[in-house]
């Protein structure tokens, strides 16, 4: 089983120690194609192998023993289902004679992960004398197509082992017999899988094209609104030129992969997020059509602004198993890949007029509170939150990945980070939006990347992955991480509960007293602290330039960033009156 994942591509394999999993192990020893990474905790594993999926695009392994250490993995298969990303997750288990009768470290783990994984299968259990090669290599091939076509997601093989679990003597052997250049993890390409799965790509009728594009054809007000999904160069350039034959702006998520990058960005709007909290700004550009692509947008404003009317024509384009449409606005689906959607709306629609009120009042509006933004920014002498990720992106160079937590700095990559024309990618774990697992996600995605990465999380989301810190220890990864301790969770200042008082410190902010410095011991890395600009230029330029695991804090306060996003959002709103009066 092991060597025909090596021949399906699998490239990577997360092993947790434990007894059960050992003919697993071993067989991934004797699978030199498939590079093994040991993760002490099986919650971690789950997350740095997510992180190393998205990274590398392709499948990875998941091993542990029997037992709630399977259950460690639950969260990182939820993210992987709804974020679409390919895992092959392989918990060992005791035999079926000695389930449901407390024998030690056995727990129910057939299907435990319910709808999350794209496949189940409790695999039969080895037996002495009884041929199953053909079995196990059917069901990786099998394993490995169902993680990797569309809707990407985990898989969930469940393998009981009775003891012995191994012939000791012979495994000795056989990983003896393995030369040391086998050992550099080279792939195989000569070998055929025993059984070669053609991935299908769904695409519409030509009659459905038609019709969409029917309802297209000559509206002037349209918008399109890319929200996060999976960074593609080529996505990127076929919704820029469908937006370019439609003359439609486009709300670009900071997820989206639009905002930075080499193709036209000419119609990307990007200050969204503020001119959305404008009533009149909302009532004087509602859109006659709307086309929708990725996940549902982080700005809660632009999600508000898309569900106040609901009658207007709404395309959503999602793969096929996703469902994007939260509100339940929308009026058309086109359960099909990005690229192919809107080349064949490209070739259906005609070319617009040259001259566009709409477009050009959008644009307009999205670059005159993007000036104001940066403006204050750059005047911002405090450490504020908005500004460090805004640094960060300015810092960042060409080929960088940025991973950001969820809660407060991904809504602040959205409110304060505009364009650049780098190739600058950034991603966060949006399938659930969870805090944890963000420091283990970014590692996975570290060790698999070539270029330097840098991960901006709370406090508390750090707290929550803190042991993920030891992987660093073992494996090398060019990681910057920048968290930002505000000492709680800031995101909940910007709540009603806020006005709780006592209450809302105890039992929502949740003050910690905790710095990282200390911390840092566990996964060997650099630790630095910013007190100022000053500090964190020369940080952030020392972590870029020096490979390794670097921990950078910025102690923030929870009420001035509240007082901090009110002003300047304030600020940008009444600079787009005054230009509205002066027109």
């Amino acid at each position: 089983m092991m060597d025909e994942f090596a021949r399906c591509g699998v490239a990577n394999a997360c092993i947790s120690p434990g007894s059960r999993s050992t003919a697993i192990v071993t067989g991934l020893l004797r699978a030199p194609a498939v590079r093994p990474w040991v993760i002490l905790d099986e919650r971690s594993a789950g997350f740095f192998a997510l992180g190393m999926a998205r990274e590398t695009r392709r499948p990875v392994i998941l091993v542990c023993t029997s037992g709630t250490a399977a259950a460690n993995y639950m969260p990182a298969v939820v993210e992987a289902s709804l974020s679409r990303i390919p895992l092959i997750v392989i918990t060992t288990d005791r035999p079926p004679e000695a389930r449901d009768c407390r024998s030690p470290q056995t727990i129910d783990q057939v299907r435990m992960f319910g709808s999350h994984a794209r496949w189940s299968v409790d695999l039969a259990t080895p037996v002495a004398g009884l041929d199953l090669d053909s079995y196990y290599r059917t069901i990786a091939c099998r394993a490995f197509a169902t993680a990797a076509d569309m809707p990407a997601g985990p898989v969930h093989l469940n393998l009981p082992m009775r003891e012995p679990l191994i012939d000791v003597n012979e495994e000795r052997e056989a990983l003896a017999r393995i030369n040391e250049s086998e050992s550099e993890f080279a792939a195989d390409e000569s070998r055929a899988p025993y059984t070669r799965v053609y991935p299908a790509r769904p695409s519409l009728l030509p009659d459905s094209i038609g019709a969409l594009a029917h309802k297209l054809r000559g509206c002037d007000r349209g918008l399109i609104v890319s929200g996060p999904a999976a960074p593609s160069p080529d996505a990127a350039r076929s919704i820029a030129r469908l937006a370019a034959r439609l003359n439609w702006p486009i709300l670009a998520d900071p997820l989206s992969g639009l905002r930075a990058g080499h193709h036209d960005r000419s119609r990307i709007v990007d200050a969204y997020d503020v001119l959305l909290r404008d009533p009149a700004f909302c009532a004087a550009n509602q859109p006659e059509a709307v086309i929708q692509f990725g996940d549902p947008p982080v700005s809660k404003s632009l999600g508000q602004f898309l569900a106040s009317r609901t009658r207007r024509s709404h395309l959503m384009v999602a793969e096929p198993g996703a469902w994007p449409d939260p509100l339940q606005i929308v009026s058309d689906v086109a359960p099909v890949a990005t690229v192919e959607l809107c080349d064949a709306l490209f070739e259906s629609l005609d070319d617009p007029p040259k001259m566009s009120p709409w477009l050009d009042s959008w644009l307009a509006a999205s670059a005159r509170s993007r000036a104001v933004l940066d403006a204050m920014l750059a005047g911002e002498t405090t450490m504020f939150e908005g500004k460090v990720v805004a640094e960060l992106m300015r810092l960042a160079p060409d080929g960088c990945a940025v991973h950001t937590g969820n809660s407060m700095p991904v809504r602040d990559f959205d409110t304060f980070v505009g364009q650049s024309d780098r190739d600058t990618a950034l991603f966060c774990n949006r399938g659930a939006n969870g805090i944890d697992g963000v420091l283990a996600t970014a590692l996975g995605a570290a060790a698999a990347r070539k270029a330097p990465t840098i991960l901006v999380l709370g406090d508390l989301s750090l707290l929550h992955d803190i042991g993920a810190l030891q992987i660093a220890a073992r494996y090398p990864v060019h990681l910057l991480v920048v968290v930002i301790n505000n000492d709680g969770g800031g995101i909940f200042s910007f709540l009603p509960q806020a006005a709780l008082g006592d209450s809302f410190e105890s039992f929502f902010a949740t003050p910690h007293g905790l710095d990282f410095e200390q911390a840092s011991a566990l996964g060997r890395e650099r630790y630095a602290r910013a007190g100022s600009w000053s500090e964190f230029n020369a940080a952030v330029g020392y972590a870029l330039d020096h490979p390794g695991l670097h921990l950078l804090e910025i102690r923030g306060d929870r009420a001035r960033n509240l007082a901090m996003h009110r002003r300047l959002i304030e600020t940008a709103l009444t600079r787009l009156h005054a230009a509205a009066r002066e027109k």
